[in-house]
């Protein structure tokens, strides 16, 4: 099935279940863009661990990362993240006919990257002004699977859309050893040419 099929489908099904493109091809992106898609939202950030949880057992994670850098996910699977909450709006006027989210994660142990095994959990949600969810969830993210670009075609349902991101990282000078970081673009192909830029 060519990846132009697949993204009617998409486009067809989506207001109903939500559909994701693994983007594995500039072309597609190039695609989008020619077809007058502009970003219209973005946001970056870090992953940390939820400030309320105990602090024994983060302290305990932080150690057995330490001892055991490459088995940190299997000792800090008990920890809990703190989560980030992200608002873009789509605007009525606009008229499009799609929305694109695009997510990257970037896990990073001391500045180096192993070839496999687990690099760090990523949970997101994506909901629409009326309610509707569409995302992956809860995953384990892999060094040899990373997420770069990962596209979300979304239905072009107007006014304020949620975003719920969290995923494993350290804060303060835990991040020196690990970190987690997200990057989220969304673009449309609004009809407005001098539509403002909101974060």
């Amino acid at each position: 099935m060519s990846k132009a099929c697949l993204l009617v489908i998409c486009l067809l099904v989506t207001p109903f279940t939500g559909c994701i493109v693994e983007n594995d091809s500039t072309d597609e992106q190039s695609q989008w863009k020619s077809e007058g898609a502009l970003m219209v939202w973005g946001v970056e950030g870090s992953f940390a661990p939820d400030p309320n949880q105990d602090e024994g057992q983060f302290i305990d994670a932080v150690q057995n990362m330490v001892e055991d850098p490459l088995g940190f996910q299997e000792s800090a699977h008990n920890l809990s993240w703190k989560e980030y909450n992200h608002n873009f709006i789509i605007e009525s006027e606009w008229e499009s006919n799609f929305i694109i989210l695009l997510l990257s994660v970037d896990y990073t142990y001391n500045e180096t990257e192993p070839s496999e095994g687990i690099a760090g959990t990523l949970n997101l949600s994506i909901m629409d002004p009326n309610g509707g969810e569409y995302a992956d969830g809860y995953e384990v993210v892999t060094w040899s699977n990373k997420i770069d670009e990962r596209a979300y075609v979304l239905p072009p349902i107007d006014g304020v859309w949620t975003i719920t991101i969290s995923g494993s990282g350290l804060d303060g000078i835990g991040s020196l050893l690990y970190s987690g970081d997200y990057l989220i673009t969304v673009e449309a192909d609004i009809s407005d040419t001098d539509a403002a830029y909101s974060s």
